[in-house]
Order: structure tokens, then C-alpha cells, then sequence
């Protein structure tokens, strides 16, 4: 990482431990919240240096004024190169069991000819998690969390609630103060 990161030893060690925890199988969240320019994405980047150098898998993306508008847009930029680098068979494996349900809204697929339940979606989205942390423990990365669109964000408080006892970890910048949309 190029740059030097001052006075910032309990964030460092917050994302230590929240690295750790994802490597013993019990994820954590962390939020990094402040207003513009105070180093909330240096401290992400920082994040996934750490991460790779443990050799998680990580997961990166960021919100938008723009892309809010767009359903499940944040969640898309997660996964969708792993999902567009892998091979066929990986992709069946990925969206396996009742991860098939996030296929909706990762690849516009219909699963039955209906449209998608937002349940199923955020549920299936979980799935995608827990199958791609039965590899290798991961790290999903969101800044400018407070931008992201209302259904991804809605994922993101279900995720949050189930990585007790997962090898994935969540470390999202919020801007304080910021309108967003939820």
C-alpha cells in the first residue's frame, strides 16, 4: 500500500481483528464512519492489503450517487467477476443449494418465470457468501456504503446478522451526515 497511515493503530488493529475472526470462521462487521476526507477508503484499502496478505478472498465495491437506483447494484460489483470469471461448473457450485436464489438479481436470470421475492434474494445472496467462504475465508469491502441501493443495503443488515459462526468479514465506509438512501 503506498501510503503511510498516521495516528490510525486502533482502526489497524480493528481491522486485524476482524481479519482474524473471518480466518477462525466467525465473521465480523466493521464500519468506518466519518465525514468526507478524514481516510475512510485509505483504511479499506488498507483492508484488503491486509486481507490479501493473509490470503483471504476479497470482495470489493462502492456505492454511488448515480448507482443507487439501481437494484442490487452494489451486490452485482461483489460478485459479479467472480461469477464472470468462473467456469461453468465453478458458477453451478458458486450458485448452489439455495445460493440460486441471488440469481435474479446478480444475473438477471428468473428462477421460475416469476419474479423474485425480495426474501429470496437477500436470503440467496447469503448463500453466495457461505458457499464462497467454504473455500477460503473472505472479506466483503464496501465504501461509500451510505450510497449504496436500498435492496443491497437491506443484504448487507441481513448479512450482518449471520457471520457469527461464517469465515467472512464485512468492512464498509459510511460518510456521516450523508443522505443516502436508507
Amino acid at each position: 500500500m503506498g501510503r503511510s497511515l498516521v495516528e490510525r493503530e486502533g482502526e489497524l488493529a480493528a481491522i486485524d481483528e476482524a481479519l482474524e475472526a473471518a480466518v477462525a470462521g466467525d465473521g465480523r462487521l466493521l464500519v468506518f464512519e466519518g465525514p468526507a476526507g478524514i481516510g475512510k477508503t485509505v483504511l479499506l484499502e488498507a483492508a484488503c492489503e491486509r486481507a490479501r496478505r493473509r490470503g483471504l478472498g476479497i470482495f470489493r465495491a462502492q456505492g454511488g450517487e448515480l448507482e443507487g437506483a439501481f437494484p442490487y447494484g452494489v451486490a452485482r460489483q461483489l460478485f459479479e467477476g467472480a461469477l464472470r470469471s468462473a467456469g461453468e461448473n465453478e458458477r453451478e457450485w458458486l450458485l448452489d443449494g439455495p445460493a440460486r436464489l441471488a440469481s435474479p438479481a446478480l444475473l438477471g436470470e428468473q428462477t421460475d418465470g416469476a419474479p423474485a421475492a425480495p426474501f429470496a434474494l437477500v436470503h440467496g445472496l447469503y448463500w453466495l457468501v457461505a458457499n464462497l467462504a467454504a473455500r477460503d475465508p473472505i472479506v466483503l469491502v464496501v465504501d461509500d456504503v451510505h450510497w449504496s441501493d436500498a435492496p443491497t443495503l437491506r443484504w448487507l443488515v441481513y448479512l450482518a446478522r449471520r457471520l457469527d459462526g461464517l469465515p467472512a468479514s464485512t468492512v464498509v465506509s459510511l460518510r456521516s451526515g450523508e443522505e443516502g438512501v436508507d
